[in-house]
């Protein structure tokens, strides 16, 4: 049950990450461009990037409970996986053959390293 918690909040840690990225991008070059007093106070920036940081609290959490090994590949690669993802549905022109295939891998490549590591007791 632990060792499930663990994984899925290493799976919405990628997920969050990943999401909100494109979004953080996209709010900050319409930020750039607003000719208000406060431009940075657009929401467009400001809401992913606090989905961005609790995301990033959730994983400082991960990372006292669970094994580095598996935490720091498995959000980070589920990171850029989710980011390619996100950033082809909002229209950025990034998804051909080798994105698919590195997407794959990367889904392989962790599923790989859950599979692989032993179960100590209480970590991932």
């Amino acid at each position: 049950m632990f060792r499930s918690l663990l994984l899925a909040s290493l799976v919405g840690i990628g997920l969050l990450w990943g999401v909100t990225n494109p979004f953080i991008r996209l709010g900050s070059q319409t930020t750039a461009r607003v000719k208000a007093k406060l431009p940075l106070m657009d929401l467009k920036f400001w809401l992913p990037f606090l989905l961005n940081q609790c995301a990033s609290v959730l994983y400082a959490w991960t990372l006292q409970t669970c094994s580095i090994t598996t935490a720091v590949p498995i959000a980070n690669s589920l990171n850029f996986l989710f980011t390619a993802i996100t950033g082809n549905l909002l229209g950025e022109k990034i998804v051909g053959r080798k994105v698919i295939l590195g997407a794959a891998l990367v889904c392989l490549g962790s599923i790989a390293i859950v599979l692989g590591q032993k179960k100590p007791n209480n970590s991932v």
